[in-house]
């Protein structure tokens, strides 16, 4: 995103990673900048959720930033190690009933994409599920293609890698509809039989609170310049992504339905909130 969004604001786009509690800890340095459009954070899902994450945070994601737009939306697949019993969900899903509280899954760490979609899945489909959460994706799928974890839900453009390489199978994927780079890969409202179900992974831009409106179209119409050029395509394209684009206010209100949507599993969450 900044090698692209440099080249259409005409000035460097400079890089500074700020790890540490799901993205909050950058997320909040961002929250206390100036609001002149020289600081701008790359949001995910987990950042809608971190309120029911995390006790005392510095601040409300829905509230405390201006909302830019989107930059891409990534499926999400459910995978398991290649030599797992479970050819499908329905399999998947009807021995967790059977053993409610001794299934587990794996996620890149708490608040992860895996982490919530995961969670999700469980809470509409009635299942008891442990959650293992690891210190980074790489030893979780490690784990995960050993069987030392039952499942786990990956973005497509990971998921698609492993399967390729023959250490896991995707049983479902948690788009609406089938993912075009995974056609014979039923989603989960198919195969679970939860109607509508939708959790992708996605990520966005914001801005703190008070961004000038003239700065905000500015950065939004640089953010959809960019998303056409030939090197974002490619990129987007190598995640099985789907480019962004969506206006600020129609962001804002997506952003404000999508905390809601973690909201409601703030009991589920309540057992994990650091």
């Amino acid at each position: 995103v900044a090698q692209n969004l440099q080249l259409e604001l005409g000035q460097t786009v400079v890089v500074q990673n700020k790890p540490g509690a799901g993205g909050t800890l950058g997320t909040g340095i961002a929250a206390r900048a100036p609001a002149d459009g020289y600081t701008l954070v790359l949001s995910n899902v987990g950042n809608t959720a971190a309120g029911m994450l995390y006790a005392d945070l510095p601040f409300n994601f829905d509230s405390d930033f201006t909302h830019i737009t989107t930059v891409a939306v990534v499926p999400n697949v459910l995978i398991v190690a290649k030599s797992s019993p479970y050819d499908t969900l329905e399999q998947l899903i009807a021995d967790t009933k059977k053993r409610p509280g001794q299934v587990n899954f794996g996620s890149a760490g708490v608040g992860t994409p895996q982490h919530l979609n995961a969670e999700l899945v469980a809470k509409q489909a009635g299942l008891k599920i442990v959650h293992v959460p690891y210190k980074g994706a790489s030893p979780m799928m490690t784990d995960l293609i050993a069987g030392r974890v039952t499942f786990s839900i990956d973005t497509a453009g990971s998921a698609i890698s492993q399967m390729n390489a023959g250490m896991v199978k995707a049983l479902a994927v948690t788009s609406l509809n089938r993912a075009a780079l995974l056609p014979s890969v039923p989603t989960i409202a198919e195969s679970a039989g939860i109607a509508g179900f939708q959790a992708t992974t996605w990520y966005g831009i914001e801005a703190p609170k008070g961004l000038p409106d003239a700065i905000k179209e500015k950065i939004y119409k640089a953010v959809v310049a960019m998303l056409k050029r030939p090197e974002m395509i490619k990129t987007l394209d190598g995640m099985a992504a789907l480019p962004g684009g969506m206006p600020p206010a129609e962001y804002a209100a997506f952003v404000t339905q999508e905390t809601k949507r973690w909201e409601a599993l703030a009991e589920v969450f309540a057992a994990t909130k650091q």
